[in-house]
């Protein structure tokens, strides 16, 4: 390329992880000349540091209880996804016997061979997937009509001309500013469980066209992670994670507990957030360990003693064969350890006579906490992905504050907000399907 350069396609794609590099591929191999350009010095984005476990829910009704998000848009997750993985299976991407996933059901897939095999399509199909390239403002004609962008490149500012611009940069997590603005102010000292240069990029680019960020969607998918020593090991990033806090209580400095742990650790985190010093006390015992802090959270998962994990990587916890020592550590801590343990005492008192409603309530997983040795750790909120973003359709096209299309612009993944709200059901599964999603709407069907 060469400075002022100005090169022509039928689909920009503005991201190359999940999201965008599976609409490049779809689109591409069906006809079109595609041109991705991304920030990053290699394609993937947050998806090459997840599992590459490619889930969503069972069914339309549990989508949108635990997605909690527009069903409208979580409808197309669900409908979409049996047309990706057999798109994927019809290219020999690696996949895994089907394994249950929370409330649904996925393959582990090869991930990189994935996103690399959609870099190939594009290629093999007279487009280009150019690295490294930033880009700076999207094209706009008399009318409003998104015709491309500017890019700008090591070797000069490049225009991309297109019949349709994709927005897939990967949503705002990486942006303690945006956190604080949408999420909570507190999320601003959130750990970030994912790649760096997710920073809102999209929303930007997107608002600046017309499109809306209702900044209602407060949502984001996460952990709940242990004080780490270091964070600068991705490896980090699911060996810290506590999975296990659905089976646990969460209690936060006052002693109280504040959410329904069942409802899932990527939840909890939500709520974590906004607990005063957006932290807690993650408890449970002898009987939850075996079953769940030492069992991995999919069945193609490594296993690990998470509290070992922990405190091996700077982590505070306490193994306590009384609820005393819990309320002593909780003590040294900043928390209230007598208040903490007359929780603990309640919670297993209703757990084992059951006459009285829980408050917060609990919907799965009843069983007290009662069996010593017990185990106590401090545990903090860390993001991988946003929910809320542009607004869209459920073609993914990008819409403006009184629901009209901004022509020619679309989002994917989690640059498009709606889909999921305080749930989540399939991470990798919401960026390929509408992805692909807006490959169809752009006219590659």
């Amino acid at each position: 390329m060469t400075d002022e350069a100005t090169i022509t396609c039928d689909l920009l794609v503005i991201g190359g992880g999940m999201a965008g590099m599976s609409a490049a591929g779809w689109a591409a191999a069906r006809g079109a000349r595609v041109i991705v350009v991304e920030k990053a010095a290699a394609l993937g984005g947050s998806a090459l540091l997840s599992g590459g476990v490619f889930w969503t829910a069972s069914s339309r009704e549990k989508i949108e209880l635990y997605g909690g998000g527009d069903p409208a848009l979580a409808g197309i997750v669900f409908d979409t996804y049996p047309a990706v993985v057999a798109w994927l299976r019809s290219r020999g991407i690696q996949m895994s016997p089907r394994i249950d996933v929370l409330h649904g059901q996925g393959y582990q897939i090869d991930i990189h061979a994935h996103i690399r095999g959609c870099a190939d399509l594009v290629e093999q199909h007279g487009g280009f997937v150019i690295l490294e390239t930033e880009t700076t403002a999207l094209l706009q004609d008399e009318d409003g009509t998104v015709t491309g962008a500017r890019t700008r490149h090591v070797d000069g500012e490049v225009t991309v001309r297109a019949a349709a611009t994709l927005l897939a940069t990967g949503g705002y997590q990486a942006s303690p500013e945006l956190r604080a603005r949408y999420i909570h102010p507190q999320a601003e000292r959130m750990l970030l469980r994912a790649n760096p240069i997710s920073d809102g990029a999209g929303l930007r680019l997107g608002a600046a066209a017309g499109g809306e960020v209702a900044g209602t969607n407060a949502g984001f998918y996460g952990h709940l992670v242990s004080e780490p020593r270091v964070w600068d090991d991705e490896r980090l990033y699911v060996a810290l994670s506590q999975y296990h806090s659905e089976h646990a209580l969460l209690i936060n400095e006052a002693g109280e507990r504040f959410c329904d742990e069942s409802f899932g650790d990527h939840a909890n985190t939500a709520q974590t957030v906004r607990q005063p010093g957006s932290r807690a006390i993650c408890f449970w015992d002898s009987r939850a360990h075996a079953a769940y802090a030492t069992v991995p959270v999919v069945s193609v998962g490594i296993p690990l003693d998470k509290m070992q994990v922990a405190i091996d990587n700077g982590g505070k916890g306490v193994v306590a064969g009384t609820l005393d020592e819990v309320a002593a550590f909780a003590d040294a801590h900043g928390f209230d350890g007598a208040a903490t343990c007359a929780t603990i005492a309640a919670f297993n008192h209703q757990a084992r006579h059951g006459w009285e409603v829980m408050d917060p309530p609990r919907t799965d997983d009843f069983a007290a906490l009662d069996k010593p040795p017990f185990y106590a750790l401090i545990v903090h909120p860390a993001i991988t992905f946003t929910f809320g973003g542009l607004t869209i359709d459920t073609g993914a096209r990008v819409l403006r504050a009184d629901g009209t299309p901004v022509p020619g612009l679309f989002a994917a993944g989690s640059d498009a907000g709606g889909a999921f709200g305080r749930g989540y059901a399939g991470g990798l599964a919401l960026a390929a399907t509408f992805g692909i999603t807006a490959a169809r709407s752009a006219g590659w069907a």
